[in-house]
């Protein structure tokens, strides 16, 4: 039997796996930036956001879906205030926070945490 060629669709998933795992090792040690992103993975910004554009998608739109995921996850506990989980996903400020979220879930995350997590 031979080996059969890897999709498109299964590279693109990996590559996109990839950048998303990589985005939240930086998010975890402050800013994400593409140009670390790119180069981790051997390649240009520029081949990155062609590679990504084949897929229809970003890196602003992993950066995003990956906040989104990991804001879900950091309000499940109460304990952290979300001044401390707008740093940790490397917003600016709580109102840049509080109007991505917003966005997204179609409420504030303290209304988030009050309604959803009661």
């Amino acid at each position: 039997m031979a080996l059969q060629p890897l999709r498109p669709a299964t590279t693109r998933a990996a590559l996109s796996s990839r950048v998303s795992l990589l985005i939240t090792a930086q998010l975890a040690r402050g800013k994400v930036g593409v140009e670390a992103v790119s180069s981790q993975l051997h390649m240009s910004r520029y081949t990155l956001h062609k590679k990504l554009k084949t897929e229809g998608l970003t890196f602003a739109r992993l950066l995003e879906d990956v906040r989104r995921k990991q804001a879900l996850t950091y309000l499940q506990d109460r304990t952290k205030p979300l001044v401390e989980i707008a740093e940790q996903l490397g917003f600016s400020e709580l109102s840049a926070f509080s109007r991505a979220f917003k966005r997204w879930m179609g409420t504030s995350p303290a209304e988030y945490r009050l309604i959803r997590l009661s």
